[in-house]
């Protein structure tokens, strides 16, 4: 399917968060790199395992983005782009 080809091509092991638009991509691509941030501001994630699901960016602890609950902390934050899932299991149980 399309979604196959267009997976194998450009995303390879990372998710539609991590990619970034390349010259050589096809204008097709480009057009949907284009329209990703207003994507990802109106579409709400289930978080599963977390690793395809930005710790910062990606709506999934309630209706907004944590950068846009918690400015001043995303203002500090070193990686912006780590998953949930890296930052979970960097928390402590005990």
């Amino acid at each position: 399917t399309w979604v196959q080809i267009l997976r194998s091509k450009y995303l390879q092991s990372k998710t539609l968060s991590q990619v970034t638009v390349r010259p050589t991509d096809s204008p097709f691509w480009k057009g949907l790199m284009r329209v990703k941030a207003a994507f990802f501001n109106r579409t709400k994630f289930i978080l599963g395992n977390g690793n395809t699901t930005r710790f910062w960016e990606d709506t999934w602890l309630g209706e907004t983005p944590l950068a846009l609950q918690y400015p001043s902390l995303y203002c500090i934050v070193q990686r912006r782009d780590s998953l949930v899932a890296t930052i979970m299991q960097s928390i402590p149980l005990n």
